[in-house]
């Protein structure tokens, strides 16, 4: 089963493209050279670290960091079919996915490479399989008006985008490295001992909201200002390297969910230590009410009396996923409870994820699985007698149909 991360990494367009697809005019990148990892030199090492000053025997020290913008976001309609899609950013090249409001499921877009008129061509299977394309205009306009065809060319219907914002949010991703790491006394080239670091962080803007935003910033950001991090990392890895030879730490916080007020993150970490090197990876996820900036539990969701309902509803969910992937075998015993890591909303419904945490099996990788992980998803229409109808899930089910609209 894909990571959920993976649900918005779909597919290749061109930054040319996204500017007719947006109807947006950017300005080109190329003036920008690679961003290349600076060296913390020794006047801001001496400054920020805690444990001493830097010298060539001791820990040379490498630091990363940028900002990423995060996806547009596109609303409108193929035909009479409600649409939403995001397009990502990725060096000159962009990655996108859209979903049909009412189905909920993430699809690849990806982009017609051969000459002629601009094309954006849907997957609209699981598997991938060309179902349809966009035609796009020959030039950006706002809104972006085109003509939707099957893969064959025998149906055709009309496309509207627009970009919106409203009930979302704009994001940025802060990604932090450092590399810490001790030589031998008589050269700085061969390192003895390292610690890695690697996050990528969410920087979210609701200036309309500015109480909001700040309590998600505190959640989501990253721990402290740009000019403390070097501190902050070098003490971390500082520590890491004095409980154990060779650490590495790589965490991701993305965005499943971005809409109705909701937002909705997946936090991955994934780390390794010496001697052995074995990998643990967690899976944590958090929903926010975009309005508030409150992180939301699924009591503020559900029912007051949800609990043993939901147990059934995941565990027959939990059946499904392991009948779909027998290679991890069973999991959670003969009554297995709601996974340690939370929950998290993705168009389709509510997302449990499995970790080692829940089953020591899941620390390696299998011979019939490559994940140490297992989702769990429950539809918003199986969902529906537990969803509170007034509650923050209920533009959710109008948008879907599961409700009347106002």
């Amino acid at each position: 089963m894909s990571r959920v991360r993976l649900l918005l990494l779909l597919g290749l367009l061109s930054g040319r493209l996204l500017a007719v697809a947006q109807g947006i005019g950017q300005p080109p990148d190329t003036a920008r050279p690679p961003a290349t990892p600076p060296p913390v030199v020794d006047t801001l090492a001496r400054k920020y670290s805690l444990i001493g000053p830097l010298d060539s025997a001791a820990r040379p020290n490498l630091l990363f960091h940028e900002r990423y913008p995060g996806p547009r976001r596109l609303r409108g309609t193929i035909g009479k079919q409600p649409v939403t899609v995001e397009l990502d950013s990725a060096a000159t090249s962009y990655t996108g996915g859209f979903y049909y409001d009412r189905a909920g499921r993430w699809l690849e877009v990806r982009l017609d490479a051969s000459p002629g008129p601009r094309t954006l061509n849907l997957c609209e299977t699981p598997v991938g399989d060309l179902t349809g394309r966009l035609r796009l205009p020959p030039k950006a306009a706002t809104p972006v008006r085109g003509t939707w065809e099957n893969a064959d060319g025998r149906r055709q219907a009309p496309f509207l985008l627009r970009e919106t914002y409203l009930g979302a949010a704009r994001y940025e991703q802060d990604l932090w490295e450092m590399w810490r790491y001790t030589v031998r006394r008589d050269t700085s080239y061969i390192p003895l001992d390292s610690a890695f670091f690697h996050q990528l962080y969410v920087r979210v803007s609701l200036p309309k909201s500015p109480g909001a935003e700040q309590r998600l910033r505190r959640a989501l950001a990253a721990p402290f200002a740009p000019d403390l991090m070097p501190l902050y990392l070098d003490t971390l890895l500082a520590r890491r390297q004095q409980q154990h030879n060779h650490y590495q730490f790589h965490g991701f916080t993305d965005v499943v969910y971005n809409g109705n007020n909701l937002f909705s993150v997946m936090r991955v970490a994934s780390f390794q230590q010496g001697p052995y090197y074995e990998p643990h990876e967690w899976y944590d996820g958090a929903t926010f009410d975009l309005r508030t900036g409150q992180r939301l539990r699924l009591a503020d969701l559900l029912v007051a009396d949800y609990k043993k309902r939901l147990l059934a509803l995941f565990r027959r969910g939990l059946t499904r996923a392991l009948a779909a992937a027998p290679g991890y075998g069973p999991l959670g015993g003969v009554a297995p409870r709601l996974p340690t890591g939370g929950f998290v909303l993705v168009p389709a419904g509510l997302v449990f994820t499995y970790d080692d945490r829940d089953a020591p099996s899941l620390s390696k990788p299998g011979a019939d699985h490559a994940d140490r992980f297992l989702e769990v998803v429950l539809s918003y229409e199986e969902l529906l007698p537990l969803i509170r109808r007034k509650g923050p899930l209920a533009p959710v089910l109008r948008e879907r149909g599961l409700l009347p609209k106002k």
